[in-house]
């Protein structure tokens, strides 16, 4: 069991940090390589325990993968794939189980090769994510779905066939699924109530270059079959929430951080919030530079919900800072009904929390002092790190292994600009 050990000198963060590719994009763009009969080469990959975990699932359906390092042994963030010989279709049941991200297999594999096998799938345990939209959609397009026990078994006679689908409400992962099982589909493919994250326009960007044929129109995605796709090199976007991660932490310190690879664009719903509560954000030269006007921490109202709107993965963050702000916050969570499990922790750093149903309220106080605390998923890992930083003394943080699930090197990204963070088995 991992532990993080935060040590507060009451420092303000100062520097620069390289924001890495996102980890939301890169999943699903390594589960479309499925549909590639040659090789790709993704750059901007991030260094995750979640693409190690996609590597392993590729390669034991007979995939050829890559994960490029230098002569240090460090990620170059360069990932080739080679997709052209898969000769099993049964995807790993211990790996899938552990990584949301496994389910995004199932489109490609029954788009391109008409069968598949997996499990469940796993991920941080922040709420149900079921997935009957994937297996509904999927369904409509000819493909006949199975559960056996923990097992899905998917098989299609021939080709999926496209057809006009409407999810009942908007799902990253659907969508993603969707778009995917199409492109090698017969005929035309509508999906109405479609995503749009910038992760899932990445995903439609990549499937564009190994020859599919999308077009998006708002929340509307139309995918014309074609019969085969090949490989392209491609450059995986910048995470967007990894940037508002690091945003905060020079918030809440009151430190000035330069974040490198990442526009004003890729984080515009995150920003108009840092705005809010009193944060500056100035263009420099391709990078963002993230400060305080002056003064404290505003409070502020806000609630999660689809792109374009705030993102849930900033949620737990962004409350981290509302323990130290000026006045009461209310954060409503829409989006996940799990998603409050770093409340308990913030409150024995002396946080002032209430949760009723899906929002917490927070009244801010003056300073937090360190504890001994538990972490039970990605982004709440993250938050309680940004919390240790602003709290007296020491703070422990165990269990936290989820955090290299989603943030390469955040320790020694944070330490370079001021930070007293260790990291112990």
């Amino acid at each position: 069991m991992h532990k993080i050990l935060v040590r507060s000198n009451y420092k303000p963060l100062v520097g620069q940090i390289k924001i890495n590719g996102s980890k939301n994009a890169i999943l699903p763009i390594m589960a479309a390589s499925l549909l590639s009969s040659s090789s790709v080469v993704l750059h901007n990959v991030p260094d995750l325990i979640d693409v190690h975990l996609m590597s392993e699932l590729l390669e034991g359906l007979g995939a050829k993968v890559n994960f490029m390092h230098n002569k240090d042994h460090k990620a170059n963030h360069t990932l080739e794939t080679d997709c052209s010989n898969i000769n099993n279709y049964a995807i790993q049941y211990e790996t899938a189980s552990k990584l949301r991200a496994s389910f995004l297999m199932l489109g490609p594999m029954l788009s391109r090769f008409g069968k598949a096998r997996t499990a469940f799938p796993g991920g941080c345990n922040i709420g149900k994510r079921p997935v009957d939209m994937h297996i509904k959609a999927l369904e409509e397009m000819g493909a006949k779905i199975e559960i056996d026990g923990y097992n899905i078994i998917a098989t299609v006679k021939g080709k999926l066939q496209g057809r006009k689908i409407t999810l009942e409400k908007i799902s990253v992962g659907a969508t993603e699924n969707i778009i995917m099982a199409a492109t090698l589909a017969e005929g035309v493919t509508t999906i109405n109530n479609a995503a749009t994250e910038p992760e899932i326009l990445d995903l439609i960007e990549f499937l564009k270059k190994i020859g599919a044929d999308i077009k998006i129109n708002n929340t509307k995605v139309i995918i014309t079959g074609v019969k085969k796709l090949n490989g392209c090199i491609h450059k995986i976007i910048s995470d967007r929430i990894e940037a508002g991660t690091y945003a905060l932490a020079a918030i809440i310190t009151n430190g000035k951080l330069v974040l490198e690879g990442i526009n004003l664009s890729d984080i515009r719903c995150i920003a108009n919030e840092l705005e809010a509560i009193g944060a500056m954000v100035e263009l420099y030269d391709g990078s963002i530079v993230i400060s305080r006007k002056n003064g404290s921490i505003k409070s502020t109202n806000v609630a999660t919900d689809p792109y374009p709107n705030f993102p849930s993965d900033m949620q737990p963050q962004l409350m981290s800072a509302m323990c130290i702000a000026d006045g009461i916050s209310v954060i409503e969570e829409n989006i996940f009904e799990n998603r409050f499990s770093h409340v308990d922790e913030l409150r024995k750093l002396g946080a002032n929390i209430s949760i009723k149903k899906n929002k917490a309220a927070i009244n801010g106080i003056k300073s937090l002092s360190g504890a001994n605390l538990y972490a039970t998923d990605l982004r709440s890992t993250a938050a309680l790190v940004l919390a240790s930083l602003v709290a007296s003394g020491e703070t422990t943080i165990n269990n936290s292994h989820h955090l290299w699930r989603g943030y390469e090197a955040m320790h020694e990204k944070l330490n370079s600009c001021g930070a007293d963070i260790s990291i112990s088995p």
